[in-house]
């Protein structure tokens, strides 16, 4: 992809995002992407576009940050509905809750895939360099660093916020016009010093709440603003060898230091740059390789768009309305794949686990394509006495999952751990490709070692289970990676 290397001078001001209902008689299309899947009631024109949009920003990103593992476990599906009438009926609950804002967007974290919902009439809205759909990039661009490597909290948040305002043009995309609302928080509130902001935590006290995330959140927007597109890029190239460092493992005070300066004397300069009327932004060329006119368009057959709504619903937490796309499904196709998904998914919230485990059964069976369904019947085959045939059972769904999903880690974790008690020798190929995945994941180092010691490499399984007690982030994490260390240290095997 080319990179303009030109900077835009724009003048701060404020954009009002305005904000924005989904029945069986719409007809919904499906666009895909080399790495999106768009839903739309909007037409062919609208999802293109979306999926197109998104294919340059997720280009941009992997292009200008190469360290960004663009790449995620699991898939991204964008519902592009026509209007608010279609977002409400969608996403109820914004229009349910007093006071809620009707929003032009939404993203959700799914248990099979990553969604989210915008308004395709919206984008007649983006005049000012504001990209209407900010909330949801910010939510993506969070999850694509968090998962890349171990960034510090205000950089990782920062640069989501400054990436998140990419304004897609038809030959151009704009990265980093400034905020308005950021900018009138730092206006109009104090600021912490830069050396403070930068040792905070989601633990911080100064994080909680709302009122406290905002605050973070414009601070560090304006300080990566600064040190990336400040005085035509000046700072970059340092701002870059920070990056590298923490990328390498360097310590985040030690890299800033070195790389930035003492942060103490960002103080002075900072407060000039965010009382200033025009800030400069980042201007690239939109990769031409990616043709929105090749993206294939198919038009969905109501069973399947009622349960893919179904699995919209199960993400956003609305069981109601995830049952009544589900049943709509079922009166379409009795067999429809992805409203068991669906099913299986409520089921298991609701602990009913046999019941779940018949359900993602049933959907794989009926040709659902969704790694989720056989990931998790295999996971819910789990039992500590389980005997060769099942692992055999749980072996032959995980490889499906893997099929269906080569990029999720999990589903290779558990595909390595289970032919590991079947005495295969892939096994240990495959932990390593969870592990290349998602080196970050205590878990995987933990079946690592665990997959390890089944090969009677113990030194090596004794350092994944090190790995893992240093990557632990949860209770659970920890126990499990504590209880591995001592059976390895005291020479103690078995599952």
């Amino acid at each position: 992809m080319r990179i303009a290397l030109r900077f835009v001078a724009s003048l701060a001001c404020v954009a009002l995002l305005s904000a924005g209902l989904l029945s069986a008689a719409d007809q919904w299309i499906e666009v895909k992407s080399a790495h999106f899947t768009v839903i739309s009631d909007a037409g062919q024109g609208a999802a293109r576009t979306t999926a197109w949009q998104l294919e340059q920003i997720r280009n941009v990103l992997g292009t200008f940050w190469p360290w960004a593992h663009v790449d995620l476990d699991k898939p991204v599906v964008a519902f592009a509905v026509r209007d608010e009438a279609s977002m409400k009926r969608l996403a109820p609950k914004y229009w349910q809750e007093k006071g809620s804002v009707h929003p032009a967007t939404v993203w959700v974290w799914g248990t099979d895939q990553y969604y989210f919902a915008l308004r395709a009439d919206a984008l007649a809205e983006d005049k000012e360099n504001m990209n209407p759909y900010q909330a949801s990039y910010f939510a993506y661009v969070s999850l694509i660093l968090n998962r890349s490597v171990k960034l510090p909290f205000w950089f990782a948040r920062g640069l989501a916020g400054v990436m998140s305002n990419t304004v897609v043009r038809d030959a151009r995309l704009y990265v980093g016009p400034p905020i308005p609302w950021y900018l009138e928080e730092l206006r109009n509130h104090t600021r912490l010093p830069i050396a403070q902001l930068i040792k905070m935590t989601p633990n911080s006290p100064e994080f909680r709440g709302d009122l406290g995330m905002q605050r973070f959140d414009a601070e560090t927007w304006a300080l990566v603003h600064y040190l990336w597109l400040s005085d035509r890029g000046a700072h970059e190239a340092q701002l870059q060898k920070f990056t590298t460092m923490v990328a390498g493992g360097t310590d985040p005070d030690a890299a800033f230091r070195e790389a930035l300066g003492p942060p103490e004397a960002l103080d002075g300069p900072f407060t000039s740059y965010v009382s200033r009327s025009f800030f400069s932004f980042r201007e690239f060329g939109a990769d031409v390789a990616v043709k929105r006119e090749s993206f294939p368009v198919r038009q969905l057959p109501a069973a399947e768009s009622a349960s893919l709504r179904a699995l919209f619903h199960v993400a956003m937490s609305r069981p109601l309305e995830a049952r009544a796309a589900i049943d709509e499904a079922r009166k379409a196709d009795p067999k429809a794949p992805e409203s068991f998904v669906a099913e299986g998914v409520l089921l298991e919230r609701e602990n009913k686990k046999e019941d779940a485990a018949a359900a993602y059964t049933r959907a794989t069976e009926n040709g659902s394509t969704n790694w989720y369904a056989p990931y998790r019947a295999a996971g819910l085959l789990w039992r500590p006495d389980a005997d060769r045939n099942v692992w055999a059972q749980q072996e032959a769904l995980f490889a499906k999952a893997v099929e269906f999903n080569p990029r999720n880690a999990s589903a290779y974790a558990g595909l390595a751990l289970t032919r590991a008690l079947l005495g295969s020798p892939s096994s240990i190929g495959l932990i390593r490709r969870a592990i290349a995945l998602e080196p970050l994941e205590s878990d995987h180092h933990r079946i690592a070692g665990e997959v390890l010691y089944r090969a009677h490499q113990d030194e090596e399984a004794y350092k994944e289970a090190q790995t893992a007690l240093g990557l632990a982030k949860t209770d659970g994490e920890m126990q499990r990676a504590r209880e591995l260390t001592e059976r390895l240290k005291n020479g103690r095997g078995g599952f």
